[in-house]
């Protein structure tokens, strides 16, 4: 890239909050005169050069939603750039940037949440571009995710003996569920969050993961890892990170290489095959 052209790139960055404060304290001020309405601003019409939108499917939690594009126009001009959920037609939040130069690369980031700070729901999004006189362009579309399938190979549910709740010696009962797949298989974080576990336990779960999901109540356990996890407390991880291998390590020794998969929530285990079987459909 020519210097010229490395000083025409501007990226800017907006994040969620900042783009709901920008727009909230826009206040326009105007007086009344009687018998005439005032002349509407002139806004120029505008084009976008280079529209691209990365990923084109999303996981909460992981890479950054990043929009990129130029503007050719006949002077600059304040946008906004819309999230918009396709389910509902309605944005779930709103970019503010007050002041677009022609000819110079534009960068908005979307981390996945609403301007409410929540997560947006799962589906497809599409990214809209409007000046102040309600002309909009597109700029590109994503489908977004709250998880991804955390086996990365090929993989089969383990059978009845590898059902949540099932009996096991001792009188205790399983509080996850098994998939079977070979030894190696990368294997990665369905949701990102913050390491609360990552070592070796020899009775049962052999080496071990737990990450606490990001923006949940709930504890993601990856259990019989291949090796000793790398990973150490208080470190976080995103959607979609490598955390190790598929193994037979702890109590598996006897049976094979497998993930003992749990979802405590709030200190609870809950069933995690419905929702496997979900993320797996889509990832």
């Amino acid at each position: 890239m020519s210097g010229r052209a490395r000083a025409a790139l501007a990226a800017v960055v907006v994040s969620a909050a900042a783009a709901a404060l920008a727009l909230g304290a826009a206040v326009v001020a105007g007086s009344a005169t009687v018998g005439a309405a005032p002349a509407p601003a002139a806004v120029p019409t505008f084009s976008l050069r280079g529209a691209r939108v990365i990923p084109r499917r999303a996981y909460f939690g992981g890479r950054p939603l990043q929009v990129t594009f130029t503007v050719d126009a006949a002077a600059p001009l304040a946008l906004q750039v819309d999230v918009v959920r396709e389910a509902t037609r309605k944005p779930v939040v709103v970019f503010a940037l007050p002041a677009v130069a022609p000819g110079v690369a534009q960068l908005v980031e979307w981390d996945g949440r609403t301007g409410a700070g929540d997560v947006a729901p799962n589906g497809r999004y599409r990214i809209r571009v409007t000046a102040p006189d309600g002309s909009a362009r597109n700029a590109g579309r994503t489908r977004l995710r709250s998880h991804i399938y955390p086996i990365r190979g090929k993989h089969h549910d383990r059978g009845p003996a590898g059902e949540f709740g099932v009996g096991r010696n001792g009188g205790r009962t399983h509080n996850g569920f098994d998939v079977n797949a070979a030894c190696g298989t990368p294997l990665v974080a369905a949701r990102g969050g913050v390491v609360t576990r990552a070592g070796y336990d020899p009775v049962l779960y052999g080496n071990i993961v737990i990450v606490r999901g990001e923006h949940t109540q709930r504890d993601y356990w990856y259990s019989h890892l291949l090796r000793t996890p790398r990973l150490r407390v208080g470190e976080r991880v995103s959607t979609g990170q490598r955390i190790g291998s598929i193994g037979a390590t702890g109590n598996a020794r006897t049976i094979g290489c497998h993930l003992h998969f749990e979802i405590r929530a709030r200190g609870k285990p809950i069933d995690p095959k419905p929702e496997l079987h979900a993320w797996d459909g889509w990832s």
